[in-house]
């Protein structure tokens, strides 16, 4: 009898758990064209990297409301100028090789966050790189829970909006020859509303006030 309650409770739970995991894995909507992706995310902020010399090293982009993890080989992502010209925003790319085109950073992961003070629901990007081969993003939440996978094959765009805020994005290393590079990144980013300390000091100061000025007038009363 007691095997078969702790059988029943152990199949509960997995069939909770299994239910969690599929609402998770199609938490996202998946897209492959730039405009629609775009008119459904709404306000979004783009990122050409054309502003940028070849080899330069990014940390963060702040307007997109994103940061960068070190890469498994070292450094962070870097500005490529490639040669091939198969984007909409130009040559100059973001890769998963600082170090140059050596072992170093092959097959390294391009691992995004958001920045604290953000949040965002839509992410969109081109693959750059000239290898016929489909660079895919893994989307998670702030429970690290998988909310969904997408891919763009050489050349084009893949985009998603999820359902609930996400906390980062990770691109597979292990495509193409393993020295990968994406255009056009596009975040729809919101700023979150966050208090300052001066805000709350004067909020405090004038309760302290208030509180002062109503035991000063009791005890005026109390005199009379």
């Amino acid at each position: 009898m007691r095997k078969s309650i702790i059988t029943s409770i152990f199949y509960l739970i997995f069939t909770l758990l299994l239910t969690v995991a599929s609402n998770s894995a199609w938490a996202i909507t998946i897209y492959s064209n730039e405009s629609l992706w775009q008119v459904d995310a709404g306000t979004t902020a783009l990122e050409d990297f054309q502003g940028y010399s070849e080899g330069v090293q990014i940390s963060s982009l702040p307007p997109l409301g994103i940061g960068f993890d070190v890469l498994g080989g070292g450094g962070f992502p870097a500005t490529y100028l490639h040669h091939e010209n198969n984007t909409p925003y130009g040559t100059m790319h973001l890769g998963n090789f600082p170090n140059g085109i050596n072992k170093t950073n092959r097959w390294d992961d391009i691992s995004l966050y958001v920045l604290p003070g953000h949040e965002i629901t839509a992410l969109g990007f081109w693959n750059g790189d000239g290898q016929a081969d489909t660079l895919v993003a893994r989307v998670y939440d702030a429970s690290d829970a998988l909310l969904g996978t997408i891919g763009a094959f050489k050349g084009e765009f893949a985009g998603f909006i999820a359902s609930a805020p996400i906390a980062r994005v990770v691109f597979d290393g292990l495509t193409g020859d393993g020295w990968n590079h994406l255009d056009g990144l596009q975040t729809d980013a919101a700023t979150l509303y966050v208090s300052e300390p001066s805000t709350w000091l004067l909020l405090v100061s004038g309760m302290a006030g208030l509180a002062f000025l109503k035991r000063k007038n009791l005890l005026s009363g109390d005199r009379g």
